[in-house]
């Protein structure tokens, strides 16, 4: 469960960034925008030097639906690494959840090193994770966004390629808001 006054933490959060960055409360923010202010390094798979190209087709072709992105620290930077075999909503979304943990100050749960010496970052606990999706969420879709969304009488597939948000995505942010049931009340 979310701590109180957190959801409209994340709206504020969400308004102020977009401002620092001279966009408008329901303008759309893309991860790499973002990543670029906060200073977080983006890469995915193919960007990871050395990587065999076998190791590359596990991680895009027979595992590619096993994972989706993490981070990791490096003293004090951040480097978010993406899996590219994913839809660009869903890349967008899966990079905002990453920044959001940075943002939030997160920090893993666990870590552990294989057999073979590698590390392999575990997850955060199940409130950050919660944390991350619901600040994630916003920061993709704020509120005054789906207001914007319905007002312009923008369908789903317009609103999803405007803000580089997944269907999933678009579907919780007008459920969890009450946007939809505000604007029928009215």
């Amino acid at each position: 469960m979310l701590r109180r006054g957190f959801k409209s933490q994340c709206e504020r959060r969400s308004a102020e960034i977009r401002k620092s960055l001279g966009l408008r409360a329901d303008d759309a923010l893309h991860g790499a925008e973002l990543a670029a202010q906060m200073r977080v390094t983006v890469w995915n798979e193919a960007d990871v030097r050395g990587l065999p190209a076998l190791d590359l087709a596990q991680l895009t072709v027979v595992d590619g639906q096993s994972w989706s992105a993490f981070t990791l620290r490096i003293g004090t930077r951040h480097l978010v690494l993406y899996n590219s075999s994913q839809t660009a909503p869903r890349i967008n979304s899966v990079i905002m959840h990453e920044l959001s943990h940075i943002a939030l100050g997160h920090e893993l749960h666990s870590a552990s090193l294989s057999d073979d010496g590698h590390l392999v970052p575990s997850n955060y606990n199940q409130d950050q994770e919660d944390e991350a999706d619901w600040l994630g969420g916003t920061l993709l879709l704020p509120r005054p966004a789906l207001l914007r969304i319905r007002r312009e009488g923008l369908g789903d597939g317009q609103a999803m390629a405007k803000f580089q948000a997944s269907e999933e995505m678009l579907k919780w942010r007008f459920r969890m808001t009450g946007v939809d049931y505000q604007l029928r009340v009215r």
